[in-house]
């Protein structure tokens, strides 16, 4: 039973909720009247997402061999196929994404339908610490000020009583961590925003940065993406200290989250800049930080009115050149949030402009049996898709007519989803042209893994003879892919032969020392990825093998210099690769084995394929899985969860059987862990969060326990015939 059951807090009916999915995968949550309930269907993947009793799963079935585990697996993930091609999932696990959504409609005084606060209070709560109450950076994690923070407040916005139990324990936890004078800086300004916290307690965000010469190496277009979205509308709502209207619940709760012998009213907040719980601080001040944010603060209080005006004017003309390449979306819901606001500031509610971007506010809000919550983007649609295609090929499920359907929808997504524009001039944006995004076309950035993951699907179907009547896609749309993979490596100073996320390296990691966020790390430059350079080697590879007389030399060259990094980037002493996208040294283990294997590296000829072996070796533990747990990312040192896990196992067998590890037995215990944990009807379930990002959050990709595990299995299929399980 959910905590939340428990406690008897309400929930709308989940027989009502319909999930509306569009050709490029915007997915969109609708509570319908109980009459239209009864006259518009329930799709499979909304009962299944919901966890609703009535979904019709597959009937029970022995599965006997590796091959029927693919099958069945297969069967089962069919059902969560929307008519779009895409698979909508919970890309759940932070905790401070949804105060983003509550402010937003709370500051522009747009109600939160009833239906949609009962299941956002539902999330929150069912995701409390389950000792002290308290809330995290992400769902896995202890209790943190931020977290605490800024999930107590939102129960408070959405309507939960002060003296409700769930507030009461986590009031409790939240003094014992300090109050809100100890949130980390996102946090501070979350409040400042809410009237909540003072505005002279937080660190600067000086939106004049953005008139600097853009060759300055301090010039936000130079951050990593993520950074510089959410700074450039932060530092207009900073300097103009934007604010709600004080009302009796905003008063109520500057009563609620401070201490009682240091109330807000005796707060100096000034001397709070830098008061960071210990608990929350993963990445101190520097004193380079220190003394900016000092020389700026003094800054603040003598800006010339004429230089703030002329400051605001710039950055609003780039937040809506981001909201133009984003269709109204952002990067991702907290920039979005915060330009959603700025954009209320400076048109007004009933302009065109704010409606537009209203019309997005749902996007990346999602549902699960657990409640509603917004998810870290608008979803992981080409990612997932990408990932299905490939391995449903390389299981060999494209040749059983059943199951070519499947790869015929998710086919047609990609092509879909694909950019065929470049971004507005004058917005920082690199070529767009032919890439492809994370989530789906409207979020509009570019990402080289996803590139590439994509461009190697849809060679794969197009040169499959059982889809003879798929869109044909053009060989110049395959080769603007190539040619933003090309321009996406680092060629430069920096990390030579790397692949960075969503741009090269554009500015020295020395920037590291500004960064002001405290709760992550490696946030202010792009910096080079075992996994994103992993992929990019793939879809190349795979490219260069179908389409030989483009730019051959050149991508030769961009291969190898990209497998050079990789062989650089092994640990020098247990041989294994850290992962910066998914738990962690296992994940990027396996990238890495399976791009040396397509430059014909194998355990028996090459050092490094050995050592990587050898590595995802010495971590089999004696039932024979996997198990590695998110505090390896934090502390970049293997650390073992609290049992073999059905993703991380599937993930060190793709290695190895790709790698040609010569010992069949550790493949398959493996393997066989995989089919005793796959249900009769070809589920496999949830197991424990398998994504992160920035080392310390810890986020959910709901497909890989079908997509890696059908990987798996149907390469041990071919490889072993069947002849061992």
């Amino acid at each position: 039973m959910l905590y939340s059951e428990e406690l008897g807090i309400p929930r709308s009916d989940p027989k009502r909720w319909r999930l509306d999915t569009d050709e490029v995968g915007r997915t969109t949550w609708r509570y319908v009247s109980e009459e239209d309930a009864k006259l518009i269907p329930q799709h499979s993947f909304v009962k299944y997402l919901l966890g609703l009793e009535d979904f019709e799963a597959p009937q029970e079935s022995d599965i006997k061999t590796p091959f029927e585990a693919v099958e069945k697996g297969a069967d089962f993930l069919e059902l969560l196929q929307d008519p779009c091609g895409s698979f909508p999932c919970l890309y759940e696990g932070p905790t401070f994404i949804t105060i983003g959504y509550v402010v937003a409609h709370y500051y522009t005084k747009i109600a939160i339908p009833e239906a949609f606060k009962q299941e956002l209070i539902r999330y929150i709560v069912n995701n409390s610490h389950p000792v002290d109450g308290g809330w995290g950076l992400h769902t896995a994690d202890k209790s943190t000020c931020f977290g605490t923070t800024i999930s107590y407040v939102c129960l408070r916005l959405l309507g939960m009583e002060a003296l409700h139990p769930v507030c009461i324990k986590a009031r409790k936890t939240l003094h014992t961590l300090g109050g809100a004078v100890r949130a980390p800086h996102w946090g501070k300004i979350w409040l400042a925003v809410l009237n909540l916290y003072d505005w002279d307690g937080v660190n600067p965000a000086p939106p004049e940065l953005w008139s600097l010469p853009y060759a300055l190496p301090i010039h936000p277009g130079r951050w990593w993406v993520h950074t510089r979205a959410i700074y450039l509308p932060v530092g207009y709502i900073q300097s103009n200290k934007v604010k709600c209207e004080l009302d009796p619940l905003l008063e109520a709760l500057r009563l609620e989250i401070y201490l009682p012998n240091a109330p807000y009213d005796k707060v100096n907040f000034n001397d709070q800049r830098n008061n960071v719980c210990g608990v929350d601080l993963y990445y101190p001040h520097t004193k380079t930080l220190d003394a900016a944010n000092y020389v700026l603060s003094k800054w603040e209080k003598i800006r010339p009115g004429w230089v703030l005006k002329m400051t605001n004017k710039r950055v609003y003309d780039l937040v809506k050149k981001d909201l133009a390449n984003t269709s109204n979306l952002s990067i991702a819901p907290i920039s979005y949030a915060f330009s959603f606001l700025v954009t209320y500031i400076e048109e007004g509610a009933d302009s065109v402009a704010f409606k537009n971007v209203l019309d997005r506010v749902n996007d990346p809000v999602f549902h699960g049996p657990q409640g509603m919550t917004v998810m870290g983007t608008n979803g992981s649609q080409t990612w997932d898709a990408s990932f299905m295609v490939q391995y449903f090929m390389m299981a060999g499920l494209a040749d059983i007519p059943k199951y070519q359907p499947m790869i015929r929808k998710a086919y047609e997504f990609l092509v879909r989803s694909q950019f065929t524009d470049e971004c507005v001039p004058g917005s920082f944006r690199d070529r767009r042209k032919g890439g492809w995004p994370f989530s789906t076309k409207d979020q509009g950035f570019v990402v080289s893994d996803c590139t590439a993951e994509a461009l190697k699907a849809i060679i794969m179907v197009r040169n499959h003879p059982a889809f003879p009547d798929v869109t044909k896609v053009d060989e110049q749309n395959l080769y603007d892919a190539v040619e933003v993979l090309l321009g996406l490596q680092n060629v430069g100073s920096f990390e030579f032969g790397s692949f960075a996320s969503y741009e090269r390296i554009k500015a020295t990691p020395l920037l590291e020392k500004l960064n002001p966020a405290e709760v992550f790390n490696k946030i202010m430059v792009e910096y080079p990825y075992v996994e994103c350079t992993d992929s990019s080697v793939l879809g190349l590879t795979y490219f260069h093998q179908y389409f030989p007389d483009y730019k051959s030399e050149t991508i030769e060259t961009t291969i190898e210099n990209a497998i050079q990094y990789i062989v650089r980037a092994q640990d020098p002493h247990d041989g294994s690769w850290y992962g910066s996208w998914g738990v962690c040294f296992t994940y990027a283990s396996m990238f890495a084995l399976e791009a040396l294997s397509t430059t014909g590296l194998s355990y028996m000829n090459s050092v490094t394929v050995k050592r990587g072996c050898d590595f995802l070796i010495s971590k089999q533990l004696s039932d024979g899985g996997w198990s590695e747990s998110m505090k390896s990312c934090e502390t970049l040192t293997y650390v073992v969860s609290e049992k073999s896990l059905v993703v991380q196992t599937a993930w060190a067998v793709i290695g190895l059987i790709l790698a040609d590890y010569p010992h069949h037995e550790p493949i398959r215990r493996g393997i066989k862990l995989i089919m005793d944990r796959q249900l009769p009807t070809g589920e496999w379930k949830f197991e424990s969060i398998s994504g992160v990002f920035n080392h310390s959050c810890a986020i959910e990709y709901p497909s890989y326990k079908f997509l890696f595990t059908i990987k798996a299995l149907g390469l041990y299929a071919k490889k072993y015939e069947h002849k061992y399980l």
